[in-house]
């Protein structure tokens, strides 16, 4: 079934969507798992990614009556782990951690040989992951207009960093640049935390980053908070304006994390791993470390279904970015 689109056409097929969980029975949606589970994550132990994932498998693991052991394969944005689990018999015993740089791997890494679109099924959105604009302290700003307006003001001179090519750190990067007119140079590491390190020292002087990274660094004072990309502001950082506040109405632009599995994983398995994902989420534990993360939780109904659908209109919105921009990834 895949997730109905085809390639990134993103067209939605009328009856494409995922088996209604309704048409499983609970004796079937029982008898799984009956072995251990692999949850593959595309990004290093250590990671924003790989904090959730330890988090909602500890208490999946409980829920579920079986182990789930977080195997770490990071590269590429996470595209590397995802090729990987593409590969894989789908039996319900190897899921992946999905980002939004999987989505466009067709665009950003065409030599990694597999297709999100076809290769995957969606089980339940884990969190939306928003990010921030910041500043080295050595930059001398302390708001986006002072920060524009030194961009403007020297062409060439300022940088910004994001988390890797193809990254939505990268993506926000671009589509600020093009819709303020800020002549940056892009700067890419591997991982926000990377960034951050460089901006430390002066050697990058913005960047773009989860608020999960970045928190400590801002709460502490040593790099400025400029701006946040999401629907909102962030609690974790209230007094940090929302991109929008300045104008900018269509740059909401959080990332995202979600659970999906090989194509051909039988709808009784997904049913489960659905019916645990929701049950962690709804953790009182769960919700105080994602609301201290900075991480925004999906909808109490969080189904296949409606992951589907917001993985078609987001992966059609940021193609299009990538070609407005004309971001060109590893050919």
């Amino acid at each position: 079934m895949g997730l109905c689109r085809n390639g990134l056409g993103l067209l939605i097929v009328a009856g494409c969507g995922f088996p209604a969980l309704g048409a499983v029975s609970d004796a079937e949606i029982e008898v799984y798992p009956k072995r251990p589970i692999t949850w593959v994550v595309g990004a290093a132990p250590g990671d924003a990614a790989d904090v959730v994932a330890r988090l909602l498998t500890t208490l999946m693991a409980r829920e579920l009556g079986q182990e789930i052991i977080i195997a770490n394969r990071p590269g590429a944005t996470g595209n590397v782990g995802a090729a990987s689990v593409a590969k894989v018999a789908p039996d319900g015993y190897t899921v992946y951690m999905a980002m939004r740089p999987v989505a466009l791997h067709k665009v950003m890494f065409r030599q990694i040989k597999y297709d999100f679109a076809k290769d995957f099924v969606p089980v339940g959105m884990i969190a939306r992951i928003p990010f921030v604009l910041v500043a080295g302290n050595h930059v001398g700003v302390t708001t986006l207009p002072e920060a524009i307006g030194k961009a403007r003001a020297t062409p060439g001179k300022y940088t910004c960093a994001s988390g890797g090519l193809g990254s939505t750190s990268h993506l926000i990067c671009e589509a600020l640049k093009d819709q303020a007119s800020l002549p940056w140079a892009h700067i890419p590491y591997s991982g926000s935390v990377a960034s951050l390190i460089d901006m430390l020292g002066g050697r990058t002087d913005f960047a773009l980053a989860t608020v999960t990274a970045a928190l400590p660094l801002i709460t502490s004072g040593r790099i400025r908070a400029l701006a946040v990309f999401s629907d909102g502001r962030v609690p974790a950082i209230p007094d940090v304006p929302d991109i929008k506040e300045f104008g900018f109405s269509d740059m909401s632009a959080h990332g995202w994390c979600a659970l999906v599995a090989p194509t051909g994983t039988p709808s009784h398995a997904i049913a489960r791993l659905n019916k645990s994902l929701n049950t962690a989420l709804s953790n009182d534990s769960v919700r105080k470390k994602f609301a201290d993360l900075g991480y925004i939780q999906p909808s109490p109904v969080n189904t296949p279904d409606m992951l589907e659908t917001f993985l078609v209109a987001d992966t059609e919105i940021w193609t299009r970015v990538l070609e407005q921009t004309q971001i060109r990834g590893l050919q």
